[in-house]
């Protein structure tokens, strides 16, 4: 699980709880996104079935919720991005850059090499941000995305100076 890690001044993750899911739920994208990404009502309840595998966290800018994600810790050296959003009323701030590196981080701590996610073909603004963050297209596909890899490199981000607080696992509390 992950407990309150800032990433740089103003990013963090923060575990899905019961003082926020309603908060979370409430997120949503651009209407002309919404056929690229499950909602976040979906997620949580993925993750409440396939619990511990799956762990959906809330991420925040300062005290403002701006997204979501799920990740599944099904492989050793990977950490699986299964859902990453941006509220729409967050969107073109580069929060999608900051919520990755914050995932990249909790991934590093955890002693694991890549982050892996799929992304429908026609999303470009989500291919787009994916490849400027340095994934790449593996080639292949999983029940119709597109499959994507990055391999991380020990860390020189920024962010792992303002570290403050931990990464647990689900189940480590």
């Amino acid at each position: 699980m992950v407990s309150r890690r800032r990433y740089g001044p103003d990013m963090r993750l923060e575990p899905v709880t019961a003082d926020n899911y309603r908060a979370v739920i409430g997120l949503e994208v651009h209407e002309d996104q919404r056929t690229f990404v499950a909602t976040n009502l979906k997620s949580i309840a993925d993750a409440w079935i396939h619990r511990p595998k799956l762990q959906p966290l809330a991420l925040f800018s300062g005290a403002e919720l701006v997204g979501f994600t799920l990740l599944e810790r099904d492989r050793p050296d990977e950490l699986h991005i299964v859902r990453f959003m941006i509220d729409r009323r967050a969107q073109g701030r580069g929060l999608g850059r900051k919520g990755l590196a914050a995932i990249a981080d909790v991934a590093r701590a955890e002693g694991r090499t890549e982050l892996v996610l799929s992304v429908v073909p026609g999303n470009a603004v989500a291919r787009g941000l994916y490849a400027a963050f340095g994934f790449a297209d593996t080639g292949e596909v999983d029940e119709g995305e597109l499959v994507m890899r990055h391999h991380l490199a020990p860390s020189t981000h920024l962010a792992d100076q303002h570290v403050t607080g931990s990464v647990h696992r689900v189940g480590d509390q």
